[in-house]
């Protein structure tokens, strides 16, 4: 498309990042295509901006709540998570370093669906999503509304949506792999099993129990600040001390 005379074109820019697993082996490399969002004008090219992320009560809740039932923790991760949503204004972009078409280099790109970087992005994916999970007939939570709720005959299924990452925990097997083949029919989905490695937070999970620790977060921030040769010291926590819901229960 010719550059339009009337409408600002935005830049772009890629990004390079490479993503480790909890034990600090690659997982990916990954290569994004971001839109230089600063260049936005508010009232002009946006409107209203949107965060999209679980509170940490939130996921603590979940946590608790699959411990005690003894149920797992499952996580999904929607590739390319910005790139689903739809857009309702007209953006046009640069034509990207190293796909610049010889001859056309004053053209530009129309937009059609969201790119990392833009202010309308988180929106326009929380708004396909939110869509999508009340068509499968999920009901969303009033005082968290990235959480989703769906029972069937009396089981309970559970979904927390933290950007990109799905946290899913029910009483029933069955209708977790349903979810997840009904978000496969229509986003390219990576599905690890069990969570694991979630907000720098290493999870072992087992029957009735749930481990989680920081190990390697720990040891990036001594590595940060140069302590990793720091002597250790005793921790003044009682390590033989164990909780279980009866005493919380007992004490009520």
């Amino acid at each position: 498309m010719n550059r339009p005379a009337h409408k600002k074109v935005i830049k772009v820019k890629w990004v390079y990042r490479t993503k480790f697993n909890s034990n600090d082996s690659i997982n990916k490399h990954k290569a994004r295509l971001v839109v230089k969002g600063y260049a936005q004008m508010f009232g002009v090219d946006f409107s209203e901006t949107f965060a999209l992320g679980a509170r940490l009560d939130t996921i603590r809740m979940l946590l608790a709540l699959a411990a005690q039932n003894g149920w797992i923790i499952h996580q999904m991760d929607v590739k390319s998570t910005f790139l689903n949503g739809y857009l309702e204004e007209k953006f046009f972009v640069e034509q990207p370093e190293g796909f610049v078409v010889q001859g056309e280099e004053e053209k530009v790109h129309l937009l059609k669906k969201a790119l990392y970087g833009l202010k309308q992005a988180p929106r326009a994916w929380y708004s396909r999503i939110d869509a999508y999970f009340l068509d499968l007939s999920f009901t969303k939570n009033l005082s968290e509304f990235i959480l989703y709720l769906r029972k069937v005959n009396d089981e309970l299924l559970v979904v927390s949506l933290y950007v990109d990452d799905l946290l899913v925990i029910g009483s029933n097997m069955k209708q977790i792999d349903t979810f997840k083949r009904e978000m496969k029919n229509v986003f390219e989905m990576t599905d690890p099993g069990k969570m694991t490695f979630f907000l720098v937070m290493e999870v072992k999970q087992k029957h009735n129990e749930i481990f989680i620790c920081q190990h390697k977060y720990a040891k990036e921030i001594l590595k940060k600040f140069n302590m990793e040769e720091c002597g250790l010291t005793a921790t003044p926590m009682n390590q033989n001390e164990k909780f279980c819901k009866e005493d919380e229960a007992a004490k009520i």
